[in-house]
């Protein structure tokens, strides 16, 4: 934490570098969010028989959070690889390359939450106090998008196989998880696929607040206990192999 400035100019640079010379710069990520939002939920609310005023809203938000957790999970596949030249000239602390990531993807969901006035506007929907809530919930992701970020980046470091395994697990966990469709749509079953999945979990302790719902004090455990899961395998993990991360480059 005290190399913050490390790991904040690290994560700007990063998205400054990736719109270079482009003359919308950095709004292509909120352009590219609103064409998806917008093409999309008009199709499928067709599709699942859904207003339009309720189902772009809901799709709008879910991808958002979605697109967030994708890419912090995506990227952490190579947080240390793509430190490759600032690992091998310094003895930087192994944990500015996950907070590079984490910054990142948050300027990345900053861009997208701008569409959401405008739809909210649009469709008439009112936030309410209820999306207070969506601030410890962000906090417990990014709490978890941290220890992910370590757990993958080392694994995908030495074993260079799992990033195109974790690539199309991201994919199954997209249809898995309740994005684009409702979780009452899967009647009783549902309950195992929103308790079971760690993404449909955190998507639901952000997601909801924002819509104005509160979650339930289950969704709040169930998140503290994936983030405990993940203390206790990252945090070993790293503390024994973080020195050999260069060695592994």
């Amino acid at each position: 934490m005290r190399s913050w400035q490390i790991w904040t100019l690290m994560g700007v640079s990063d998205i400054r570098q990736r719109y270079k010379r482009s003359r919308f710069g950095q709004f292509w990520i909120t352009l590219s969010m609103a064409v998806f939002v917008g093409g999309i939920g008009i199709v499928f609310s067709a599709l699942f028989n859904q207003s339009v005023a309720e189902y772009v809203p809901y799709l709008a938000v879910n991808y958002i959070i979605w697109t967030f957790m994708s890419g912090v999970v995506s990227d952490s596949t190579t947080a240390f690889v793509q430190g490759t030249v600032f690992l091998r000239q310094e003895n930087l602390p192994k944990s500015i390359f996950a907070m590079r990531v984490i910054v990142r993807n948050l300027i990345a969901l900053a861009h997208n939450l701008i569409i959401l006035p405008p739809v909210f506007l649009i469709f008439g929907v009112v936030p309410s106090w209820a999306i207070l809530l969506a601030i410890p919930g962000l906090a417990m992701m990014l709490v978890a998008a941290f220890l992910v970020t370590l757990l993958c980046g080392i694994l995908c470091t030495r074993f260079r196989d799992l990033p195109q395994i974790i690539a199309n697990l991201l994919q199954l966990a997209f249809f898995l998880t309740p994005i684009m469709w409702r979780i009452d749509q899967l009647g009783d079953s549902g309950w195992w696929v929103l308790h079971l999945n760690p993404f449909a979990i955190f998507l639901r302790i952000v997601a909801d607040p924002i819509r104005g719902y509160v979650p339930e004090t289950l969704d709040y455990v169930s998140a503290a206990v994936v983030i405990g899961i993940l203390l206790a395998i990252t945090w070993p993990l790293f503390a024994r192999f973080r020195a050999r991360i260069v060695y592994w480059l």
